[in-house]
C-alpha cells in the first residue's frame, strides 16, 4: 500500500515520502510511510472518521512558516537582511 501511495505525486503522504527518501534512503522511507499509514488507519478506526487529505494542509502551512523562519535566521547569521514580500496572485 505504501508503494502505491508514492506513485500519486499530488498527495501529502507522497511528498512526505520523497522528503524522507532524500534524507534516509528509499528502504527506510517506505517503512516510515507504511508506519505512518498504519497510524492513520488506526486513528480512523478508533475515531470512526474518514480520511481527509485537506487535514494535512494545516501541517503543510506550519512547515512552510517554519522553513521561512529558518531561512531568515540563517541569513541573519551570515549578516544578510532579507525582506519578506507577500506572494503575488
Amino acid at each position: 500500500m505504501a508503494w502505491s501511495v508514492t506513485r500519486n505525486r499530488n498527495s501529502y503522504l507522497s511528498s512526505w515520502y520523497w522528503k524522507v527518501k532524500q534524507r534516509r534512503g528509499a528502504k527506510k522511507a517506505i517503512i516510515a510511510l507504511a508506519r505512518k499509514l498504519l497510524v492513520i488507519i488506526y486513528t480512523m478506526f478508533k475515531t470512526n472518521s474518514q480520511y481527509d487529505e485537506t487535514a494535512f494542509e494545516v501541517a503543510k502551512t506550519k512547515q512552510d512558516r517554519f522553513r521561512v523562519k529558518k531561512i531568515l535566521a540563517e541569513a541573519r547569521k551570515l549578516g544578510l537582511e532579507l525582506v519578506v514580500s507577500p506572494k503575488s496572485a
